[in-house]
């Protein structure tokens, strides 16, 4: 689940913030102007959803 905040407010909570991304696994979209502009994410989420280019047999079929 993912929760949207300005960037004013992650300026002013960063350190909540953080404790939401890795204690409860949380997505935050940071906004500026009402545009999604970055995404803090978990460390062990990003690593999870990468492709591993190097093992071409572990490449989703893409025909």
């Amino acid at each position: 689940m993912s929760k949207s905040v300005s960037a004013m407010e992650v300026r002013q909570n960063f350190g909540a913030l953080l404790n939401e991304v890795s204690i409860l696994g949380e997505e935050i979209i940071i906004e500026r102007a009402g545009k999604p502009i970055a995404r803090l994410v978990p460390i062990g989420d990003t690593e999870e959803s990468k492709l591993d280019f190097r093992d071409i047999v572990t490449l989703p079929n893409l025909k």
